[in-house]
């Protein structure tokens, strides 16, 4: 029996660094791997919504509250505090992936930050207490994070066993990941969470035979240590082409940074002996 899904989340307070791409990315893996994966699209932006083709435009009347919207999503799940399973299970929606499940995400999630600050109660756990109610029904769970530093961060990192941090080589994404690794240690330390790690960061849209790269590298190695991954996301127009037709990153073909997500999740040591065996395995083919 399932013992409970891992949760991960994937957070930088910096826009631009492959968050979104990171969390469909690993999804698919999973689920060609054979395990169960939700995904929570917690940003306003909803770029992973559509990219799962769950995203559905909330005209002007719902977005300011006058009208209801005809499907409920993320934003329920925060403005109703929903804590109960079949509450939680009318928000998710089946994938083009089978095997992916999303709880998704559309523009009228701009007015959650406002709605939970006007609230009372303990804002930091409505995203955990939603899903401990379903996470016997998944091996994983990924939360993909607006490029910000907020209560739904907080929600975020409350709910989560890990934190991965995408970045890249450049001296903004640096800034924004220690500001990301502040916020990680203080929220930890205020509140006693000493059951979340920190898993590690790892380099995206990498052009791995510059010279730039390889400074930018070694500024991050200094800075990280063990805390580095050492397997970078190669630049690949594929997976440009992947977002702007909302194809799978499967459909694509011979994809270098699937490859290098493969070689990733491996690395990152959060799958079962027979899951990484038979990656593994598919990679050496």
């Amino acid at each position: 029996m399932n013992k409970g899904a891992t949760v991960i989340s994937v957070i930088n307070n910096k826009g631009g660094v492959g968050k979104t791409t990171s969390v469909a990315a690993f999804a698919e893996l999973l689920a060609y791997l054979g395990y169960r994966t939700l995904v929570v699209d917690l940003d306003e932006q909803s770029n992973l919504s559509m990219f799962f083709h769950s995203y559905i435009d909330d005209n002007e009347e719902v977005i300011s509250g006058i009208k209801k919207p005809d499907e409920m999503n993320v934003c329920e799940l925060f403005k109703y505090r929903f804590k109960e399973k079949a509450e939680i299970q009318q928000l998710i929606h089946t994938t083009q992936i089978p095997g992916v499940d999303i709880i998704p995400s559309s523009k009228r999630h701009t007015r959650t930050v406002l709605e939970l600050t006007l609230n009372t109660g303990n804002n930091n756990i409505v995203l955990k207490r939603a899903l401990k109610t379903i996470k016997e029904d998944y091996d994983y769970i990924f939360l993909d994070n607006a490029p910000a530093s907020n209560i739904l961060t907080v929600n975020s990192i409350f709910a989560s066993d890990y934190i991965i941090t995408p970045v890249k080589v450049e001296q903004y994404s640096l800034k924004g990941l220690r500001e990301t690794l502040s916020s990680i240690v203080y929220i930890k330390e205020e509140h006693d969470l000493e059951q979340i790690e920190f898993l590690g960061a790892y380099i995206t849209q990498a052009s791995t035979n510059t010279n730039a790269f390889k400074t930018g590298r070694e500024l991050f190695q200094n800075s990280l240590h063990s805390k580095l991954f050492q397997t970078p996301i190669r630049q690949d127009t594929k997976i440009n082409e992947v977002n702007q037709t909302l194809r799978s990153l499967f459909e694509s073909g011979g994809s270098n940074a699937v490859i290098d997500y493969a070689n990733l999740l491996i690395e990152m040591k959060m799958l079962p002996p027979e899951g990484e065996e038979k990656l593994i395995q598919c990679l050496s083919e």
